[in-house]
């Protein structure tokens, strides 16, 4: 197989921009939208999130199926990005959308949007993933691509997320209409840049036309150790991640009482994001993703707990431990999907069925079962501690928001690089598996 060109990754990672400008903006700030301008009690929050999740133990494993038997003249993932960059976009507006509703019906609207959201993302983000299983075998291209992946995911959509949606909606006379309207325009955005990927991407690895059946997607699961270990610790790196984000403006809008320090804090972290873009490929080639993983989570989780002992006015450290942290994370969110693809091939190996559809069908619940379980906890502290929307906040209160934004991602973080000690698919090993899967074929 050729080597892949610059332009093959630039054309299928551009889509990670495009699922990421939706992504982002409800992870983000779909939990504050809820709380402080829709009207949910942390609570419901709380409730919501975790009902959806309960779906998603359904929906994922069976898109992954369908995925990996589609047949099309288009491949078997392409066609998901044609038909659902739309959909998708469309109910991501609506879930920031306050209707004319009140009580129940205002409740079950947002019940109804949000789990329609979660489908359509897995219906559209579960195949635009396994595209990237489907485009090379090489590890190294393979740590490429998710270099590529996270630029345009981290660096550009988070960034524009982090930096440019409140300095957005602070131009519309409230809250309610700025973010409907940012929602507007990252739908229109979005729904561009996965059709240009689809339009694109081509899918260049053969692979044998799968058979089994529904009920071997467990067996499937169960037998490949290498993605149960690497999705737990997925699951702790998203909880991190999905809990430093979402209390972010909590925190500074409720511990540092200045909304506008949201902007430029994240402004401060864009080069930090960068730097990690730029010095993963080189760590990686050196050191394998696993050690980058590991060192990248306990650089989250030390620059965390340090930044929690500071006193709140102590900004300039408050703002260099973060961008420690800042590059650790990315570290992490880069090498953890690159090590998604050598699960595939792994699984092949134990089982003797490949699909690409099941293992990113489980890494999909994984992240959004973490997200459930992050922002439930979110809501369930902040009930707890006496939250209330737009008014000053009791100290039980603003010390939840405190151990939400500092430690309890800290303590995420150091649990996943534990984790990570137990994944045991090295550069070697894998390579050695990619050498008899091509004998067994050849047979």
């Amino acid at each position: 197989m050729k080597p892949l060109r610059k332009l093959d990754i630039f054309n299928y990672s551009i889509g990670d921009l495009g699922i990421n400008l939706n992504f982002q903006l409800i992870a983000f700030f779909l939990a504050y939208f809820y709380t402080d301008v829709f009207g949910l009690s942390p609570a419901h929050m709380a409730g919501l999130f975790l009902a959806a999740r309960v779906w998603d133990a359904v929906n994922d494993p069976l898109m992954g199926y369908v995925a990996d038997h589609t047949r099309s003249r288009w491949g078997r993932f392409r066609p998901y990005l044609l038909f659902g960059a739309l959909p998708l976009n469309l109910i991501m507006i609506a879930c920031f959308y306050v209707p004319e509703l009140s009580g129940t019906a205002k409740i079950v609207y947002a019940y109804v949007t949000y789990i329609l959201h979660g489908m359509l993302f897995t219906a559209v983000g579960l195949p635009y993933s396994s595209i990237s299983a489907v485009l090379t075998q090489d590890q190294q291209e393979r740590a490429v691509i998710s270099t590529f992946r996270m630029f345009f995911a981290i660096i550009i959509a988070m960034s524009l997320v982090s930096i440019g949606v409140r300095p957005f909606i602070a131009r519309f006379d409230n809250e309610q209409a700025g973010f409907f309207s940012v929602a507007l325009l990252f739908g229109l955005v979005s729904t561009i840049l996965l059709l240009l990927t689809f339009w694109r991407t081509r899918e260049r690895v053969e692979v044998p036309r799968e058979t089994y059946g529904f009920k071997d997607v467990w067996p499937i699961v169960r037998s490949n150790d290498a993605l149960l270990t690497l999705a737990l610790a997925m699951f702790f790196n998203t909880c991190f991640w999905v809990t430093a984000n979402q209390v972010a403006l909590y925190y500074f809008k409720y511990i540092l009482k200045n909304e506008d320090l949201f902007s430029v804090f994240f402004l401060y972290m864009l080069p930090a994001n960068i730097v990690g873009v730029l010095l993963v490929p080189l760590l990686t080639k050196r050191l394998g993703k696993l050690k980058v993983f590991m060192g990248g989570s306990l650089l989250v989780g030390l620059s965390g707990l340090t930044r929690h002992l500071l006193p709140v006015e102590f900004l300039e450290w408050f703002i260099g431990l973060s961008i420690v942290g800042t590059i650790g994370g990315m570290f992490c969110s880069i090498t953890q999907w690159g090590m998604v693809p050598d699960t595939v091939e792994y699984g092949e190996w134990k089982s003797g069925i490949r699909s690409e559809g099941i293992p990113f069908a489980f890494f999909s619940f994984t992240q959004k079962a973490a997200m459930a379980v992050a922002s439930a906890m979110t809501g369930w502290i902040l009930s707890g501690a006496g939250y209330v929307a737009n008014t000053d906040l009791a100290p039980a209160a603003e010390k939840a928001i405190r151990l939400l934004f500092n430690v309890l991602p800290a303590v995420y973080s150091l649990i996943c690089m534990v984790v990570l000690y137990f994944y045991k698919l090295d550069r070697d090993t894998f390579d050695r598996i990619l050498v008899e899967l091509k004998k067994r074929r050849s047979a």
